[in-house]
């Protein structure tokens, strides 16, 4: 396996992790009318409004890109995966709530197998292919010990086997022949390793049939039509697997996205696919590490603007973790000190938050006041004039009598 390759897909997944999480769930027309075209790393703040506490730090990757670095660099010492020694580590580094940064789905159950139809997964995969050997089990392992999904771990198997494909073959293109082939081969190996699926926790008939449903779905993908009609021929394959009816491809389901990723990658030009996906809005903190994965297997580092690489945030340590990498000469002190910095980049992104949010809070104060001011004014005035209706009336009523 092309390890420079390697390592640039993990790169890739870091900047795309750090360009899109900010501006995460937030809709293409909300992103349209706030921001206009997405050509750098955005602060999200001016699209949050009285949602801030969902703030993340532009340029500043998260616990997706901070897991798959864990991953790669563990994996990258063993023969086969052993899901407890990346168990291990984290517990080493302490409370891992002070280290890993906005984790989500399948990051928050590390100590037991994930089971939901969530995307998390598929941008792990590339980690994968640092192991001296991948063979079946080492790759059900993987893919078992974090989601058990049946649909995941399809989508899962068919992000590993393309993968391969585009980089073994230096394929520079997707096309409907490619998709087919590696939707039959993910039903094919499915099959053929069901024992291992049942020994390692998995439903090998549920995933099965989970393949077989991503198979029909790549055996006619509509590549050249519209994104409506492309909308509209995908979603009844991830309804089929969730209990929510969709109505748009930019949801967290593994049947959802990675049509899209492969959407996007067929219709966008390379350089500028990453600031594209942004502009689907929804999960794009999933899509867009999707689409830089497979199109950094095709392209390279084609496909990553530079003005992200220069500015990203603790670019010298990324640098230097991706570079002990590829030489092989990565050890365990050297990943627990890069770690230790990583729990003061959460400091201080958790430090930035909440000044914002104080500020935020002051404003609100202050109008409050104005506001308690107001009010008892105005109780005060209708008070006084409520005593002399009163006397008024008593008045009254002595002249009468």
């Amino acid at each position: 396996m092309d390890r420079l390759r390697l390592i640039q897909i993990l790169h890739s997944i870091i900047v795309a992790d750090a360009l899109a999480s900010p501006l995460d769930t937030l809709s293409a027309e909300h992103i349209r009318n706030v921001f206009g075209t997405i050509h750098d790393y955005t602060d999200p703040t001016p699209a949050l409004k009285n949602k801030l506490h969902l703030w993340k730090k532009p340029a500043l990757y998260t616990a997706l890109s901070q897991y798959c670095i864990v991953l790669a660099a563990i994996n990258a010492q063993q023969n086969t995966y052993v899901h407890q020694h990346i168990s291990n580590f984290i517990s080493s580094l302490g409370d891992s709530s002070h280290v890993f940064r906005h984790p989500q789905g399948l990051l928050q159950h590390l100590q037991s197998s994930y089971d939901a139809p969530t995307a998390e997964l598929l941008m792990l995969i590339p980690a994968l292919f640092f192991l001296h050997k991948q063979n079946p089990n080492s790759i059900i392992q993987f893919i078992l010990s974090h989601n058990k999904n049946a649909a995941t771990c399809a989508a899962s198997l068919f992000v590993y086997i393309i993968l391969e494909k585009i980089i073994m073959r230096q394929l520079s293109a997707l096309d409907s022949t490619l998709l087919n082939q590696t939707a039959q081969d993910t039903f094919q190996f499915v099959q053929l390793h069901s024992v291992h699926f049942f020994n390692n926790g998995g439903n090998p008939q549920n995933i099965i049939e989970a393949t077989k449903d991503l198979h029909a779905m790549m055996l006619n993908l509509p590549l050249e039509s519209d994104e409506t009609h492309y909308t509209g021929y995908c979603i009844p394959f991830a309804s089929r697997w969730s209990k929510n009816e969709y109505t748009r491809l930019t949801v967290n389901h593994p049947f959802t996205l990675l049509p899209l990723a492969l959407y996007c990658l067929h219709t966008g030009k390379k350089e500028s696919l990453l600031y594209s996906s942004i502009h689907e809005g929804g999960k794009i903190s999933l899509l867009t590490p999707l689409v830089a994965i497979l199109a950094t297997a095709m392209y390279g580092y084609q496909v990553i603007p530079q003005n992200l690489v220069d500015n990203i945030v603790n670019k010298k340590r990324i640098s230097q973790f991706l570079e002990s990498l590829q030489n092989n000469s990565l050890s365990m002190s050297y990943l627990s000190e890069f770690f230790h910095n990583e729990e003061k980049l959460t400091q201080k992104e958790s430090e930035e938050h909440e000044s914002k949010l104080k500020h935020i809070k002051s404003k609100h104060t202050g109008k409050n006041k104005d506001k308690d001011k107001y009010t008892s004014t105005t109780k005060h005035v209708v008070e006084s004039w409520t005593k002399l209706d009163k006397a008024k009336w008593k008045k009254e009523r002595r002249r009468k009598k």
